[in-house]
């Protein structure tokens, strides 16, 4: 901000899915997800943009229907507009559904706040032949009423006129449009509402116009199908499996494959560079068996990675998830779940971290910790490099169908663990469900980019920082010995020390080996580098999926599976988790809970498959 410029402080509200989030990346530049579904945006964010030498500070407000604060985003809309610490209020409107939006309008005029009203998804209503009487909406809210398509950019500059405009006038604040009932009526709230939402109808009747009659709609003709009683669910499963299918199948092994042998092609050249050089053993070892190794390792993996997120990122944009969390309500309530938790128990499959601050959009605090404790049980992004390592070297012919399989059954005993919770410690009533379902859109690319390039560069992030200090820090423990002598043999390390103390833990799991103790405690800094772990333990030159089919057997290695699906989270998510929780006693709860699942998981199917091959051999 220039010295002697003005500043404007303006506050973008609206229904969830309004567009408020992709009118907010329009106007400031930011990059934020943009999720064609509700929830997305759970906590306020803060952008800028430079208008006619005026400098507007944009605040995006989580998306709400009512400011009555009964829910988490309610109450940080409510207190920020209670402060009045705003000159313009952008009121961001649903164009297609202009009366059900308009409710909050109403609200917002009550609290005599100085109102724009951004009518968004113009193109949408224009497509289902409706058109708008600007003039008479105007007379009939009276306030400036803006036509705008915040995905196109329709309308933009005419918004950041009218807002400065309204920000300069003295007296720009809104008046309610009918009498506000004395508090201490009987029925106060009632009457309120039933004015609210008679001029609400009013304004539709004067404002919205349609050439035609609209009929049915395009989303839903496919919502008869997508959400029918009988096929939804079916649907949705083949659908997820489809997903898994290109992403672990020939498509995705195809770049991963290329990937590898560029970084072995890499490792090579650089040794031969090095030992040119004049390097000594341990630098050499350092830079190749150390770095490489484990980076190597898990950037094989890459291409799979964005493969997936792009693929959810087109379900998520085109609306279908909206509909996949309405579609899994009634089976969540079964278990003691909330519909509400489907939505960050979805980013839960991306990060566990934003996932856990995605439970502020639930009302209560029951709901909120019996989500946080079945989220752990879903698989994040980063334990897909160790199953996509385990499943490639000891189930190759059924690596989508095993990988399927693996993230069913992480849902299935997150249920389980939910409807366990809510029959014993964390009993109560559910919240009431309400999700508005978004029309199908085609999703654009710049959603799509924006939302796997924020996955890819919390890879590259991770990889140039966390990973790379864990493989050296793991390299070195590996290289020396307790009396701090270099040695080739990782057995005389400190680090095989520190893993035979361990290793006996799990000797009924199968994997008593001390490299594979050591690795599972790296997985607690991040997932990822249990696979650079295993890079500078178990790699050589025979190559780390020849070294880890000597080291273990198919069954020992579907152990280790199911041991990392259901084990801890990283150090940052069990922080995330606790902040949310807002209780060390639950947070370790949860991570008690985590270790003896896994364990006993694990145990169980290691010990039945020995077993069973003992009485069929």
């Amino acid at each position: 901000m220039q010295e002697g410029e003005k500043k404007l402080r303006v506050v973008l509200a609206g229904n969830p899915n309004c567009g408020k989030t992709t009118l907010f990346n329009r106007l400031t530049g930011d990059h934020q997800y943009v999720g064609n579904w509700p929830g997305v945006t759970v906590e306020k964010k803060t952008g800028g943009r430079r208008v006619h030498g005026v400098q507007l500070e944009i605040t995006d407000l989580p998306g709400v229907y009512s400011l009555t604060p009964n829910s988490p985003e309610e109450m940080i809309a409510d207190r920020l507009l209670q402060r009045g610490e705003m000159e313009v209020v952008i009121d961001v409107v649903d164009a297609t559904n202009l009366e059900r939006n308009l409710y909050l309008t109403m609200q917002l005029l009550e609290r005599r706040l100085p109102v724009v009203v951004a009518l968004n998804l113009m193109d949408e209503l224009r497509r289902e032949g409706g058109s708008i009487n600007r003039p008479a909406l105007e007379k009939a809210l009276g306030v400036p009423i803006i036509p705008i398509s915040a995905a196109t950019g329709e309308g933009m500059e005419e918004l950041l006129s009218g807002v400065v405009h309204r920000g300069e006038m003295s007296s720009s604040c809104a008046r309610p449009l009918y009498p506000i009932p004395a508090p201490d009526m009987p029925d106060y709230e009632e009457q309120l509402a039933k004015r609210r939402y008679g001029a609400a109808e009013y304004a539709v009747k004067q404002g919205l116009l349609f050439k035609k009659h609209p009929g049915k709609r395009l989303s839903d003709r496919v919502d008869a199908i997508v959400m029918h009683r009988f096929f939804a669910i079916p649907l949705f499963l083949v659908l997820i499996f489809l997903v898994f299918y290109l992403t672990f199948g020939s498509v995705g092994a195809f770049f991963s494959e290329g990937l590898s042998a560029g970084f072995v092609a890499v490792s090579k050249h650089v040794e031969w560079l090095l030992t040119m050089a004049g390097a000594s053993e341990w630098v050499r070892s350092l830079v190749v068996e150390g770095i490489l190794a484990g980076l190597g390792a898990v950037s094989a993996f890459f291409p799979q990675i964005v493969l997936l997120f792009f693929l959810l990122s087109l379900l998520e944009d085109s609306g279908y998830m909206a509909r996949a969390a309405f579609i899994m309500d009634a089976p969540m309530r079964k278990l003691g779940l909330s519909g509400k938790a489907f939505v960050p128990l979805l980013m839960g499959f991306g990060c566990t971290v934003p996932a856990a601050m995605g439970t502020r959009i639930l009302e209560n605090q029951k709901d909120r910790r019996l989500t946080l404790l079945t989220l752990p049980f879903l698989s994040c992004s980063a334990k897909m490099p160790v199953y996509s390592l385990f499943i490639a070297t000891f189930f190759s012919r059924w690596e989508p169908v095993v990988m399927f399989g693996v993230y069913l059954l992480g849902i299935l005993l997150g249920a389980l663990s939910a409807w366990l919770f809510q029959k014993t410690v964390l009993k109560g009533e559910e919240a009431p469900f309400v999700m508005e379902l978004p029309p199908y859109r085609l999703p654009t690319w710049k959603s799509l980019r924006i939302h796997v390039w924020e996955r890819v560069k919390d890879f590259f992030k991770r990889a140039g920082t966390v990973l790379l200090c864990a493989t050296v820090f793991v390299w070195v423990l590996r290289s020396f010995s307790p009396q701090l002598q270099y040695v080739t043999d990782s057995s005389q390390s400190i680090l095989a020390v520190v893993g035979g103390w361990i290793a006996p833990l799990f000797r009924l799991c199968g994997f008593a080996d001390w490299r594979a103790a050591v690795s599972l405690m790296a997985g607690l800094v991040a997932k990822e580098s249990i696979v650079s772990t295993m890079g500078v333990l178990y790699g050589g030159e025979m190559g780390l999926a020849d070294a880890l089919a000597e080291a273990f057997t198919p069954l020992s290695a579907g152990s280790f599976l199911l041991f990392v699906l259901l084990y801890t989270p990283c150090v940052a998510a069990i922080s995330a988790i606790h902040r949310e929780m807002g209780s060390f006693k639950w947070t370790a709860v949860c991570v008690v809970w985590q270790l003896s699942v896994a364990w006993y998981v694990s145990a169980l199917f290691y010990q039945t498959g020995m077993l069973l091959l003992k009485l069929f051999s």
